[in-house]
């Protein structure tokens, strides 16, 4: 059984969003939103990759069916967050914030160059144009709110996975 990061994805929502969305002007709140989202990929993958791999692995060598079910499911609901975030955030709510941070932040001379790679990139700007018209139209704060309602999805989904891999540990084997 292992964590798999959604500790820490719960923590963004219930640790980092409310005192920033209670108190930050909107530029701080750009600065504070755009370090915690780029410093994110540097402990949840890890956690996310290892969880996957040692839950695929238990599944594979435990020898209780049931348990290697649970196994299976929760490194499928690990690593699912990573579509999730790659196709669905990436382009949307993630770049809607970036674009926005730019926006905001531009007479400091902030600018985020283009992605040009195909897999997005949180120093990179990744909005699509819609998005881009979207976030032109928000407030820092609207787009940092739901930035936080469709996150609760990823530590949903993480904390299923950790249930999942508990329980076949404590109670299956």
């Amino acid at each position: 059984m292992l964590s798999n990061g959604s500790g820490i994805t719960f923590a963004y929502n219930a640790v980092l969003l409310p005192p920033i969305l209670s108190h930050a002007p909107p530029k701080i709140l750009a600065k504070e939103w755009l370090q915690a989202y780029q410093y994110g990929p540097r402990f949840v993958l890890p956690l996310i990759h290892s969880s996957t791999i040692c839950n695929f692995l238990l599944a594979y060598f435990t020898t209780n069916k049931s348990a290697s079910m649970l196994y299976t499911a929760a490194a499928i609901s690990s690593i699912a967050i990573m579509p999730l975030t790659l196709l669905y955030m990436e382009p949307g709510i993630n770049g809607a914030g970036k674009w926005k941070v730019q926006e905001l932040l531009r007479d400091e001379g902030f600018k985020l160059e283009e992605n040009n790679w195909i897999i997005p990139r949180v120093d990179k700007q990744t909005a699509k144009e819609t998005t881009r018209r979207w976030a032109e139209k928000s407030t820092m704060k609207e787009i940092v709110i739901i930035w936080g309602q469709i996150n609760k999805w990823r530590w949903v989904m993480t904390a299923m996975g950790t249930a999942a891999s508990a329980y076949a540990t404590c109670c299956l084997r």
